[in-house]
């Protein structure tokens, strides 16, 4: 495929000249670089190109972890992980924005985390506001940024925050700490609320991440009767609603894991007519 782009060739020319490149990609990317202008240098270009081909051919799904590029920005790239199991984020979607500066990679992409209600710190890594605190995007202390890491590695780097001990990612907090236990009570039941329920039915995951429907759509299908039985458990647990507070991050929700059961059943009843 044949396409325009804008290359700068050094840090020191002051112009910028435009070549036709070809750019030879696998079928399954082909459409995801499509001919456009963009002014970025030789190097992003070339590594973007190579990112994105190295996770068509090794894809990250059996993480749970999907990846497309934009067909019409390349700068730009959107990701879905799906929570791991045994954790408070069990089949869960999030959903995750990339921006990649024009001198990739020789500076780390900006990531934000989009599977959101604006009140539940789902993480300490992932913020309210979206923003994504890791090491290897030097948003977070640790092993920094290097031109070595790649789309992949960050998405694995993001899977790991997703486990089944979240609070201890917080520096200083312990098994001991007094809302360790609360904290999961509260991002299990966010998960199904918001990470699975939400992002179903909300228009704002139809809109900015469409390209991700399908999948999640089948998901949800494929793991309802396996969802619905942790559910059911959980109505056992809390039969009753039930009022939980966080001292960190300031959280506090109402469990109701009945209703919250009803809206499943009435979700997958929706879905099942589109498949």
């Amino acid at each position: 495929m044949s396409k325009n782009i804008t290359i700068t060739h050094s840090e020191t020319e002051e112009q910028s000249v435009e070549v036709t490149q070809s750019v030879e990609v696998t079928q399954s990317i082909a459409a995801n670089i499509v001919q456009t202008e963009t002014v970025i240098s030789k190097d992003t270009f070339r590594r973007l190109v190579k990112d994105v081909k190295d996770i068509v051919k090794n894809p990250l799904h059996s993480h749970g972890i999907y990846y497309i590029h934009n067909e019409d920005e390349i700068l730009k790239g959107k990701a879905l992980i799906i929570g791991p199991s045994e954790t408070p984020y069990e089949n869960g979607y999030y959903l995750f924005d990339f921006l990649f500066p024009a001198n990739y990679p020789h500076s780390p992409p900006k990531v934000t985390f989009c599977t959101n209600d604006g009140h539940t710190r789902f993480n300490p890594n992932l913020y309210v506001q979206g923003k994504v605190c890791l090491s290897v995007l030097n948003t977070w202390q640790g092993e920094q940024w290097t031109g070595c890491q790649t789309i992949s590695s960050i998405l694995l780097a993001l899977c790991t925050v997703l486990n089944n001990q979240p609070l201890l990612n917080e520096p200083g907090v312990s098994e001991k700490h007094n809302d360790y236990h609360n904290y999961n009570k509260v991002i299990t039941y966010k998960n199904f609320e918001v990470a699975m329920l939400q992002v179903l039915t909300q228009e704002y995951t139809a809109t900015n991440f469409a390209v991700f429907a399908p999948t999640i759509q089948s998901h949800f299908i494929e793991r309802y009767d396996h969802t619905v039985k942790r559910l059911t458990e959980f109505c056992d647990l809390f039969p009753e609603k039930e009022k939980i507070r966080t001292t960190i991050y300031r959280m506090e929700i109402v469990i109701d894991y009945k209703g919250l059961l009803e809206k499943f059943r009435d979700i997958k009843q929706q879905l099942i007519h589109t498949f």
